[in-house]
């Protein structure tokens, strides 16, 4: 692992978010002492991530309660879904920072995002039965997420965990294999909650056959599906990705992951060389598969949107000086979610995302408490 990043095992203390690890307990844990020997059996493998490339330092500030919370007020239109239910199914784990550990996994940090912008989402996951596991459980719950469908694993095999190593402000990641997230059952109570919801999920949670079941279970019934395709090398299987972008209802690329998607699609002519190409991919790449919205994140360049309506979005982004972009990408797509249920314009929809996602990107780690007055401050490109 790179820069001296200690491996999964070492004796090196964390901290949580910036508090001792597990502040309950009075005292740090090191990373070995929180997973037993269990991580010893795993193994990592290396990603590297380009997210929303926002930020500038600002001081965290407290939650802002209620719906539609952040900027700006969302009016729900007469097609509006905002009453809609949301099923978030994936991993949670721990990204182990440079300065601490930090709650993560993009589904887990879609769901706290959602929760500070007022919604009340289903959490599906699975974790280990460790330390580690019992902190998961312990912070969605204090972020007011209820936890009764996430799993404890009772093979050994550990909450999930990733080693985040920052160049900068971009990250690379190696993910432990296996983790208890690799484990999800297609249980009836997940089901249940899947079924006439609006369910969000990814890629990464189905490198394992069984998670795959759970999540291939939950989008079978669910009234719409939110695919944020989110690609972790070496965790890529084209044929799934292409089968879950089918006909959903939001897919999320950023624009390293378009041109993937449009070859995937069998479609050529184009190479995203210019920004005109980039929305012609985009718009092609809806076609071919049918979906309803096609979102493409473009780092500090902002975003485009190509709605159900055929009407494309764009927005240039904030210019403002990345600190941490880890869980970025996952407030943008909880804030697009969010706005285009509530029922706002395309652009509308698309500036929030972006003005959400930038001000996480500084803050420390993935799931900061949104901060009303800092995330109104940001000024467009």
């Amino acid at each position: 692992i790179d820069r001296g990043t200690p491996r999964v095992g070492t004796t090196r203390a964390r901290t949580v978010e910036g508090l001792p690890m597990f502040a309950a307990h009075t005292h740090c844990v090191s990373t070995r002492a929180a997973f037993g020997a269990t991580p010893r059996h795993g193994s990592t493998s290396r990603t590297h991530s380009r997210v929303l490339g926002f930020a500038k330092p600002n001081r965290r500030g407290p939650a802002t309660k209620g719906r539609n919370a952040a900027y700006p007020s969302i009016t729900a239109s007469a097609s509006s879904n905002d009453d809609a239910r949301i099923t978030v199914i994936g991993e949670a784990l721990w990204d182990s920072l440079p300065k601490g550990l930090f709650l993560g996994g993009a589904p887990a940090n879609v769901a706290c995002h959602l929760r500070e912008l007022g919604r009340s989402p289903t959490v599906v996951s699975r974790v280990g039965d460790d330390e580690l596991g019992r902190e998961v459980l312990r912070r969605l719950t204090k972020r007011g997420l209820s936890t009764d469908l996430i799993q404890v694993d009772t093979t050994n095999t550990p909450t999930g965990f990733v080693v985040v190593t920052m160049d900068g402000s971009m990250p690379s990641y190696d993910i432990v294999q296996p983790s208890a997230w690799d484990a999800m059952e297609p249980t009836e109570q997940l089901v249940t909650a899947a079924t006439g919801a609006v369910v969000v999920y990814g890629s990464l949670a189905q490198r394992d056959a069984r998670s795959r079941a759970a999540i291939g279970a939950a989008a079978a019934v669910a009234s719409k599906r939110v695919f944020d395709i989110n690609l972790r090398p070496p965790f890529i299987d084209p044929a799934m990705c292409v089968e879950h972008a089918k006909q959903c209802w939001l897919l999320k690329l950023n624009d390293d992951e378009l041109p993937e998607m449009y070859n995937w699609c069998g479609l050529d002519g184009l190479d995203g060389s210019d920004p005109a190409q980039v929305i012609a991919m985009a718009c092609a790449v809806r076609d071919a598969l049918e979906c309803d919205n096609l979102c493409v994140t473009r780092g500090g360049d902002g975003a485009l949107l190509v709605a159900s309506s055929g009407a494309v979005a764009q927005h240039p982004g904030f210019d403002v000086t990345a600190v941490d972009t880890v869980g970025a990408g996952d407030s943008f797509l909880a804030t697009l979610l969010d706005s285009l249920l509530g029922g706002a314009t395309a652009s509308a929809s698309l500036e929030r995302a972006c003005r959400v996602g930038a001000f996480v990107a500084t803050q420390q780690g993935a799931t900061p408490m949104h901060d009303r007055d800092a995330i109104e401050g940001l000024v467009s490109k």
